[in-house]
């Protein structure tokens, strides 16, 4: 049970801006400006606290939509892009978190040690980390008690600061300093300042009204701070020449009225960043555990009887204490600054998708313009890149990898999750976008129409079904169930889960298939109404595909189905499946081709899928009257199969005789594919399966197919 133990200033105000009043402040701000000037320097702050500042205000406006619960940042992404992108975020920020506490605690080590030289280096970094696990263990309410104090001695130092000596002189650098590094480096070394923002969002699990305190402490932290920068950058540029600053970045101390304050606001600022990383990263710890997003779960989903999370700060400490023991922390220093940076960006994306869709659901009582979360977003990512690009890409793949590895795993929940509506919405817009669009035959790929009667039939079949939609092709099966059945839902039920078999080995490579059961008294009134309401939507079928069957009496509803699939533009395919050698060795196709057939493109399309996909090889055949038709036929298709681009190994066959004569004497294949006859001749197509003596399938062109093109 989350015990709701904190308010705005002291839950989220005061670590926010304990977070961000850090060490750049003291030993960087001064340097900046020295090295571009009052002007620049003030650029450089404006530009890093919109980026933060757009951030903040992503925060507050989701913040005021959901139940955050416990976790903060990784929270909030999770319940709006899935457990897998917060998995993916919140894995690494934890990480960052608790390997952040050992930089924060070497800071305050050595201003120490500047002040103490005596001093052991490690025995003062210990000492520290375990003066801050007691802390933290013992309660967070202590902790942030004793950030009140730091508070303090920073506001103390900063008064200290203002009534310090200045240079006399010397003109104040306004408009450029002493130009050592260009502005963009400046502003990379300075950034990471002002990107503790989410150190009060961190304790959201114990806030007593996380919708209000995050968006209000937040934002009046970031308010403060910024005034404070810049009022700290002013008597930088006022105290001392640009040479001074650029070279000494410890003037402040010397400048200040009370050197000891100074001192004393350093290791304050370092050590509040240090404890506020030591409370927050475990309730991090917490949610990723309660989700089982984690290794041994199970072990960390635990809070004591003060509502601290034990086991999951024991491992921040431990994870801390063997990164002060690893030595040189600048390595991955930059590393950990970007993943900060995804999760701030992740942040600003997640509204920015949530408003963009238009999803109902997204009510936030504070409201920001859209334009507000995508500027946030994309500065993250900019600033990211200008601070180390190597690094950058380091963490996005490191990102990427985890969220791959949780896709794996599976995790199944029923937390409030806005990706389907993404895919929704881009679909939504691309269906929009084509339908405005003129048809041509050169995008034409298979998406077929599938009426099912009986599904049990169909489950040697939808194999082949995919080796003709694949790989980007689409399918729809429907079923018809009288609508005057007595337990409809049973039956409806029913059929679905059997579709759903048959369309399995579809959906497992990937193919888009659809499943549909609609009610009718007759099968041809419903698979007609079907076929008129799917032709009208964003994306409809072009092929109707029929089985026939071995009942001949369900033929005259076969042909009325092809007549009215025809008329409505569709093309036809009939198949029909040899029961012994179903497929045989899937590798030869044979073309039955006609000179000026109708059915031509639809037919070697066809063809040319199969070939792919069966890795075999097409032979087109075409029976002629006599001797002397051979060679003009010949001639005909070697200029067809160049035409239409057919592979080398193409065969060209042509039977003198009959058309049945060719029947008997035709090639072995795997499989035979005829036109439809205008007439549509069910019996014909029978018979002619009858004799082939392997699978055959018949076609129609809609006029929709060029093989050509």
């Amino acid at each position: 049970m989350e015990t709701k133990r904190f308010g705005t200033f002291e839950g989220v105000f005061t670590p926010t801006v304990l977070s961000i009043l850090g060490v750049v402040m003291y030993l960087r701000l001064g340097w900046a400006v020295g090295q571009v000037g009052l002007a620049g320097a003030l650029a450089i702050i404006v530009i890093s606290n919109l980026i933060t500042l757009c951030t903040g205000l992503s925060v507050a406006s989701i913040t005021t939509n959901i139940r955050i619960g416990t976790g903060g940042a990784y929270s909030i992404i999770s319940k709006s892009l899935g457990l897998e992108v917060g998995g993916a975020i919140g894995i690494p920020l934890y990480l960052s978190q608790a390997i952040s506490v050992a930089f924060y605690i070497a800071g305050f080590t050595e201003c120490w040690v500047f002040v103490f030289p005596q001093h052991s280096f490690i025995f003062v970094s210990v000492l520290t980390w375990f003066t801050l696990l007691v802390i933290s263990y013992l309660s967070a309410k202590l902790a942030f008690r004793l950030q009140y104090i730091i508070l303090g001695i920073i506001a103390f130092s900063l008064i200290s600061i203002f009534l310090g000596k200045t240079s006399l002189g010397h003109s104040a650098a306004i408009w450029q300093g002493v130009g050592q590094l260009d502005f963009w480096k400046v502003f990379a070394i300075f950034f990471p300042a002002v990107t503790g923002i989410l150190a009060g969002v961190s304790m959201s699990g114990e806030l007593k009204e996380p919708e209000r305190s995050i968006p209000i402490g937040t934002l009046l932290a970031i308010g403060a701070t910024f005034f404070i920068y810049v009022a700290v950058c002013f008597w930088f540029a006022f105290a001392a020449a640009p040479q001074d600053l650029a070279n000494n970045t410890s003037i402040v101390i010397d400048l200040a009225r009370w050197r000891i304050l100074v001192i004393a606001g350093i290791m304050g600022a370092t050590l509040s960043s240090a404890l506020s990383m030591f409370v927050a990263s475990p309730r991090t710890l917490l949610a990723l555990s309660k989700q089982r997003i984690i290794p041994f779960s199970s072990q960390f989903d635990y809070t004591n009887s003060k509502g601290e999370p034990a086991p999951a700060i024991l491992l921040t400490a431990l994870l801390a204490l063997l990164t002060i023991f690893a030595g040189s922390l600048n390595t991955i220093a930059g590393i950990l600054t970007m993943f900060f940076l995804i999760t701030y960006g992740t942040l600003n994306i997640t509204v920015f998708i949530e408003k963009i869709t238009g999803i109902v659901s997204f009510r936030p009582t504070f409201k920001i313009p859209i334009i507000v979360s995508l500027i946030g977003g994309i500065g993250c990512l900019y600033a990211m890149f200008l601070i180390n690009q190597l690094f950058s890409l380091v963490a996005i793949a490191v990102t990427i990898i985890i969220y791959a590895a949780l896709v794996r795993k599976h995790i199944r929940h029923n937390l409030p999750d806005i990706r389907k509506g993404i895919f929704i919405f881009i679909a939504e817009q691309a269906v929009r976008i084509a339908s405005q669009l003129p048809y041509h035959p050169k995008i034409w790929k298979p998406n077929l129409l599938i009426p099912v009667e009986e599904p049990r039939d169909w489950l040697g079949i939808a194999g082949f079904l995919k080796e003709i939609v694949c790989p980007r092709g689409r399918a729809v099966f429907f079923n018809i169930i009288d609508k005057d059945v007595d337990d409809k839902i049973t039956a409806r039920k029913k059929y679905s889960e059997e579709l759903a078999l048959v369309a399995a080995p579809l959906k497992e490579e990937g193919i888009f298939v659809s499943t549909l059961v609609v009610d009718s008294k007759e099968f041809l009134d419903g698979a007609i109404t079907l076929m008129q309401a799917l032709i009208g939507s964003g994306m409809p079928p072009n092929v109707l595909f029929i089985k026939l069957g071995l009942n001949k009496e369900k033929d005259h509803a076969v042909k009325e189905l092809i007549i009215r699939s025809e008329a409505m533009g569709l093309g036809i395919m009939v198949f029909t499946l040899h029961p012994k050698l179903v497929f045989g060795q899937k590798q030869v196709i044979n073309l039955w081709i006609r000179r000026m057939s109708p059915n031509i493109h639809l037919t070697i399309l066809i063809g040319l899928q199969l070939e792919r996909n069966w890795e075999g090889r097409l032979r087109i055949i075409q029976v002629v009257c006599d001797a002397n038709e051979k060679q003009e036929t010949e001639s005909y298709l070697y200029k067809l199969k160049k035409l239409m681009r057919l592979t080398r190994e193409t065969e060209i066959v042509t039977i003198v005789g009959s058309f049945e004569e060719g029947i008997a004497n035709a090639p072995l294949a795997d499989i035979n594919i005829f036109g439809i006859s205008k007439d549509h001749d069910i019996p014909w197509m029978r018979n002619i399966s009858g004799k082939i003596n392997t699978s055959a399938l018949f076609l129609k062109d809609s006029n929709q197919e060029n093989a050509v093109v």
